[in-house]
């Protein structure tokens, strides 16, 4: 059963990717009206980007807990009600090999380009792009080179949240099938002591 999870566990991998992808079909929208309205771009197609991710984990661990739901009611496997988080922990460690990578370049300790934390988070990068509007820039070969060491410090306490979007959206999907919560229900339906 260990086997089993891990290797679910590891599919997390492949949902990060699917989300990448959905995101840059998406980021050529946003590069085409970026310089628009910065701003009121960046929130919106960053929600927008959240969404997706929260989404495609979301399902995932919807799907999945089926399977192990069933696995222990009928096999006697042990009770993995936290699954989803597992799931979701490991689909986000792309997302901070690149905050952690981008860490280091703005404290100088390594020197490593912004495409470097924008190809691992390219969901979360309209949202960033947001921190870089009072970041300085330098001229190099008739080209604007931004100086990562001048990126704010507060937004890594943002750039460290938003991935936890991944765990928490797989955990929410996990625990609605595992625990056979029936959503559509709860929400449209009044319960019959109200009437």
């Amino acid at each position: 059963m260990k086997k089993e999870q891990n290797k679910i566990v590891l599919k997390g991998l492949l949902r990060f990717l699917l989300a990448t992808f959905f995101c840059l079909v998406l980021m050529i929208f946003w590069v085409v009206f970026h310089d628009k309205a910065r701003i009121l771009n960046d929130i919106v197609f960053g929600l927008c980007f959240i969404l997706i991710l929260g989404m495609i984990f979301g399902d995932y661990g919807l799907k999945i807990s089926e399977k192990m739901k069933n696995q222990v009611k009928f096999h006697g496997s042990e009770d993995c009600k936290k699954l989803g988080l597992k799931i979701g922990f490991v689909g986000a460690i792309p997302s901070y090999i690149g905050v952690i990578a981008l860490f280091l370049a703005k404290i100088q300790v390594i020197k490593a380009p912004l495409w470097l934390y924008a190809v691992f988070n390219v969901y979360f990068y309209p949202i960033f792009d947001m921190f870089l509007t009072n970041a300085e820039y330098q001229t190099v070969n008739d080209h604007n080179v931004l100086i990562l060491s001048s990126i704010p410090i507060y937004s890594f306490i943002f750039l460290i949240i938003l991935p936890l979007v991944m765990p928490i959206a797989c955990q929410i999907g996990y625990s609605i099938g595992y625990n056979d919560i029936d959503v559509k229900a709860k929400l449209f339906y009044k319960s019959k002591k109200n009437v």
